[in-house]
């Protein structure tokens, strides 16, 4: 068995694997929480390895998958204070278990590690050089399943893809644009509240729409909990509202919200394709690809300018989707796969490199 951490603070995700099946667990992140988890799994000696997702390596993690050392997990904990209460929970729970089972495999996922080489001008805001130095800059997110859509695109593609546009449809979408293996923009920035909104987040904003706030009473923790939790399809709506809710919902209420996201995306697209010097494919993937295929019907009729040519019916193999038409220009795939499992194979290409 091996169990995966990704920590969405205040609570604890995690999940079991074991034979290939995948149990997602969730809750609160508080005293006891490794006893309950040893008692959901039946004991410590049933564990075979673990791994834990780090979502802002900041410059110090460097690798996107890599086996957990005293010195790697030492660098975790530099790295707190990008995302402190993300990067926080990350780091006391693979110390607690490193402690604790200190003879099996522990591996580290960092998801901002896959742009850790972004372009200069890509990456560096436009603020005074000392907080550059400070670590103010663009780190990008998701870089696991971009990673992944990249490489699961030269495996199946007749003619290998050299300029990628990878879509990571879900509550938090973003974009990446690869070519030749290498991410050259992303959608995400110093954390993923930048770039297109999500499900509670709002997305770009003028930042002095923060000091505007402030003015009116409230604090940092409010403005940070009304941007990043109350805002985006849930703001706009006016009640909760998640991705699946604007991939298949018909209410009248949601179709400016969707409006919305459909605009920002396609807007990203086209700058992306630009930087980019044009497009081979375009990959769409996450865990709720079968039930976004309406949504990313209507993404690709407004990129057919490139000609795009979507397919009258999606062919589907499996998790494996060929939205595009023969004769289209841009090969389009759709690729279900959630993060737990993309972690798994990444885990297997570690664990084997270790044997």
């Amino acid at each position: 068995m091996i169990l995966f951490f990704d920590p969405s603070p205040p609570l604890l995700r995690w999940c079991k694997e074991e034979n290939g099946v995948f149990s997602e667990r969730r809750s609160m992140f508080g005293p006891g929480w490794a006893e309950a988890i040893l008692r959901d799994i039946g004991g410590a000696d049933r564990i075979d390895a673990i791994g834990y997702m780090l979502h802002n390596g900041g410059g110090e993690i460097t690798a996107p998958v890599s086996l957990l050392s005293h010195d790697l997990l030492a660098k975790v904990e530099r790295c707190i204070g990008l995302l402190p209460e993300h990067n926080d929970a990350t780091s006391r729970i693979a110390r607690y278990w490193t402690d604790a089972l200190p003879a099996i495999p522990h591996i580290l996922f960092c998801d901002t590690a896959f742009f850790i080489d972004l372009p200069g001008e890509v990456s560096t805001y436009a603020v005074p050089h000392e907080l550059l130095k400070k670590g103010i800059r663009r780190y990008g997110g998701d870089g696991l399943a971009h990673r992944w859509a990249w490489n699961k695109a030269q495996a199946l593609l007749t003619n290998q893809s050299q300029k990628l546009l990878s879509v990571h449809l879900g509550d938090y979408t973003n974009i990446a644009a690869i070519r030749n293996g290498k991410p050259l923009e992303t959608t995400c920035g110093f954390s993923s509240l930048e770039g297109i909104p999500s499900s509670t987040g709002c997305g770009d904003i003028d930042p002095t729409i923060v000091f505007q706030l402030h003015s009116t009473g409230m604090s940092l923790g409010e403005i940070n909990g009304l941007l990043s939790r109350e805002s985006g399809f849930t703001g706009l709506s006016g009640e909760e509202c998640a991705f699946l809710d604007l991939a298949q919902g018909s209410d009248p209420k949601r179709d400016a919200v969707r409006e919305i996201f459909l605009y920002t995306v396609v807007k990203y697209a086209g700058a992306f394709i630009s930087v980019l010097g044009g497009v081979d494919s375009i990959v769409f993937m996450g865990a709720q690809v079968r039930e976004s295929l309406n949504i990313i019907s209507e993404i690709c009729r407004r990129l057919e300018f490139l000609g795009l040519k979507c397919a009258a019916g999606p062919r589907e193999n499996g998790k494996l989707w060929q939205l595009s038409a023969r004769n289209s220009r841009v090969a389009v795939l759709g690729m279900q796969c959630t993060a737990w499992e993309i972690m798994r194979e990444e885990a297997d290409t570690v664990l084997k490199k270790e044997v």
